[in-house]
């Protein structure tokens, strides 16, 4: 029987850290990020703090990867002796990239079972995270599919955003959109609901009131959990990241794994500077 090796494939779009992606051979899969000037590949060509400064300025689109992109990472991870494929995207209902990929990977000689997590940033990333995780434990494949489809389930996250202005002209509002003409300083908390389109959770007047509804959906989420990695990401704020951090390391000791990160740019374009979001996976 031939042995499996199995890779990972990820988009940009869901955040994996660039030293986790390194560590663990992840397949990155740019989305495209066009300014008038020239298109660019989502934490390749250009990076977080790049895209803020450009975005002060100028207007953003986000695009999925090309077809051309798609088939070279999967020949690719051919040549470098891989089997099979776990591929990771953020949700169908916000980016065309999973049916895409899904698509492409049915004439490809790799065994490719693509994880539709319904979710966005970290929240999807994560997923990518704990299959490199059972990889490495030296799980088969399809127990290592069954196992990571079972937790995408257990899996959130919440984001305050600053101004909505970006969502609506990027088109992604989902439920969010009846909100951005709402009552002056209204912050919404955001998160993806069961179908993985964006809707608003929780809504406060003023930024304080709003970082303790997240505080606090954040705590709902974990509950007597003890199996949890939570993770605090930023778009150009890092010092309210750090903030909520050390805030919810001091509230919630039991969990298991903390991270901390920067949002991507092709998320950046929708939600734009501000932006600071909490993942929450769920294992037990």
């Amino acid at each position: 029987m031939q042995t499996e090796k199995i890779a990972i494939l990820v988009d940009s779009c869901s955040d994996v850290p660039a030293s986790v992606l390194q560590a663990a051979d992840m397949a990155l899969l740019p989305v495209n990020v066009i300014f008038r000037d020239r298109v660019y590949e989502d934490r390749v060509t250009i990076t977080p703090a790049e895209f803020y400064r450009r975005q002060a300025t100028e207007q953003a689109t986000t695009a999925s990867p090309t077809g051309k992109t798609v088939l070279e990472a999967f020949e690719r991870i051919q040549e470098s002796g891989y089997t099979h494929v776990l591929g990771v995207c953020i949700s169908d209902k916000l980016s065309g990239t999973f049916q895409e990929v899904k698509l492409l990977s049915e004439d490809s000689p790799l065994k490719v079972h693509m994880v539709n997590t319904k979710n966005i940033g970290i929240g999807s990333g994560f997923s990518a995270i704990y299959a490199a995780q059972l990889r490495d434990q030296g799980l088969a494949f399809d127990d290592l599919v069954a196992e990571v489809e079972r937790v995408v389930r257990q899996t959130k996250v919440f984001f305050y955003i600053p101004n909505l202005k970006y969502l609506v002209a990027g088109g992604r509002v989902g439920r969010v959109a009846g909100m951005a003409g709402t009552l002056l300083n209204v912050k919404p908390i955001i998160s993806c609901d069961p179908d993985g389109v964006f809707a608003p959770v929780a809504k406060a007047r003023g930024e304080k009131r709003a970082l303790a509804k997240l505080i606090s959906l954040v705590g709902e989420t974990i509950g007597d959990h003890q199996q949890v990695s939570v993770s605090v990401v930023d778009g150009a704020n890092p010092e309210l990241r750090e903030t909520i951090l050390a805030q919810l390391q001091a509230a919630y000791p039991q969990v298991s794994d903390w991270g901390s990160g920067d949002i991507s740019p092709a998320l950046g374009v929708h939600t734009g500077p501000g932006l600071v979001g909490v993942g929450i996976q769920v294992r037990d």
